[in-house]
């Protein structure tokens, strides 16, 4: 009896803990984004990557508004020192906000697979902003510059860590030459 009892106040604890992270740390849009000032290139600064962006460097997308109102995205990079190219497009999920997408790889073409793509930090002047994923299983920091004062960097990285939870110790510099 005594075993399940514990076992039971553990589940609560365990439970809670969750519940109160997804509601201290929700992962809300940014409001009334510009779409035609966010389009051009965002060099990325930082990121938790994924496979793909995995010790890639000078990486940036170019975003594009197309005339059916989805939005084109090529992300380059270089990897051991060759081209990496993906090509994207995204559907705007929050017309009254503009911040929230679905993603699709275009390039290479994976089908069956749409992303989540969160604005949830931009600039008033639309220098920086940073991305955030469900789970905070990745994330970006990008700039309209490949470069980034360190006081700025240090703020957005509080930012992510204060208001959306993240491990900012899981955030890896991309170098840019």
């Amino acid at each position: 009896m005594k075993k399940i009892l514990n076992l039971f106040m553990v589940n609560k604890y365990f439970f809670s803990f969750f519940i109160f992270q997804s509601v201290i740390f929700s992962m809300e849009p940014v409001k009334n984004l510009d779409i035609d000032k966010f389009m051009g290139k965002w060099y990325v600064i930082s990121n938790i990557p994924n496979f793909i962006e995995n010790k890639v460097t000078d990486s940036y997308d170019e975003y594009t508004l197309n005339s059916d109102g989805t939005i084109e995205i090529f992300y380059h990079g270089l990897k051991n020192n060759k081209p990496v190219t993906l090509k994207q497009r995204a559907t705007i999920l929050n017309k009254e906000n503009n911040s929230e997408w679905k993603l699709k790889l275009t390039r290479p073409c994976i089908p069956f697979l749409s992303l989540p793509y969160k604005v949830i930090i931009l600039d008033e002047n639309y220098q920086y902003m940073a991305v955030g994923y469900p789970k905070n299983k990745y994330g970006w920091i990008m700039s309209r510059t490949n470069k980034m004062d360190d006081d700025l960097y240090f703020k957005i990285l509080t930012t992510l860590q204060v208001k959306f939870g993240y491990d900012i110790n899981q955030f890896k510099k991309v170098i840019h030459n």
